[in-house]
């Protein structure tokens, strides 16, 4: 990108949101990588919108209830009964001021009720406030001992799940589709280091395209498979760090599956409603490509 050309909010954010074609997309990651601030920026934006979207994935497939379609109908009905008889609350042209200031006159509460009401609120009032000072004054007790809070980070597993359920499903699940494989290859080459793209069509896994999500300790790439049997699977990557993968068969979501290694430095996560045979054989073939 020239120094010329300038780079303000609008269009970070339709980055992150997939708005952008290819020419404006790759202007927008030259600046990223050379403005670490605003790369900081749009990698909290993800974060946050992979979460709101996993948080809502369920509720916003849910009908509206019918009790609030017609609860406002129900409300008004019920306060004002079905109609509204408004020619009874003007007086005849016959009736008298005279008569009009009696019949005012005879609603009028009478008014030794009220200054014994106000009474009772005053001497109400005076017991509240009462009470409120002798607890201020009294003997204050011991602050409690702060307790520590710890807070884990989520693992591989956990990062690889989330965005699974946040984009497997959504109407664009892929930043750069399939038909695009050396564009794709490239981009993650670049954001992520693992430019390979597994052919896992043996297993019954068709590449629909890839994206960018948030990793455990940096950037982390997505690779989004259609399967015929079942519903998508996604392959997961991102650099290793220290922690060794789990040596029982990892915990996921009713209805997921998961198989997690490592391999050429990069550590992977295959997840989606897969058969155990297909997990395997699918994850075998693509532990074999990334090292070749």
């Amino acid at each position: 990108m020239s120094p010329g050309e300038h780079v303000d909010e609008s269009d970070l954010h339709g980055f992150v949101d997939g708005e952008l074609d290819a020419e404006n997309r790759r202007r927008i990651e030259d600046h990223l990588h050379n403005h670490a601030e605003d790369a900081a920026l749009v990698e909290g934006w993800r974060r946050q919108n992979a979460a709101l979207r996993a948080a809502f994935a369920q509720t916003v497939k849910e009908p509206l209830p019918s009790g609030l379609r017609t609860a406002s109908v129900t409300s008004l009905t019920r306060s004002f009964g079905s109609g509204v008889n408004w020619a009874r609350f003007s007086p005849s042209k016959g009736a008298s001021l005279r008569a009009m200031r009696r019949s005012d006159t005879s609603r009028r509460p009478p008014r030794r009720p009220a200054i014994v009401m106000s009474l009772v609120t005053l001497l109400a009032g005076a017991v509240v406030a009462g009470a409120a000072l002798l607890a201020f004054t009294g003997p204050a007790s011991p602050p409690a001992a702060p307790q520590r809070v710890v807070i884990e980070p989520p693992g591989l597993l956990a990062h690889a799940q989330l965005a699974y359920q946040t984009y497997a499903q959504d109407m664009r699940p892929v930043e750069i589709g399939a038909d695009h494989k050396a564009e794709l290859s490239t981009w993650l080459g670049e954001r992520v280091g693992f430019a390979r793209l597994p052919d896992l069509s043996a297993a019954g896994l068709e590449l629909v395209g890839g994206r960018l999500v948030p990793g455990v300790l940096a950037p982390a790439g997505l690779l989004i498979y259609r399967s015929a049997a079942s519903g998508p699977a996604a392959l997961y990557f991102e650099r290793a760090g220290g922690e060794r993968p789990p040596a029982a068969p990892p915990k996921t979501a009713p209805g997921l599956a998961a198989v997690e290694w490592r391999a050429a430095g990069f550590a992977f996560v295959l997840i989606g409603p897969l058969a155990a045979e297909v997990a395997r054989a699918a994850s075998e073939s693509a532990a074999a490509q990334a090292i070749r």
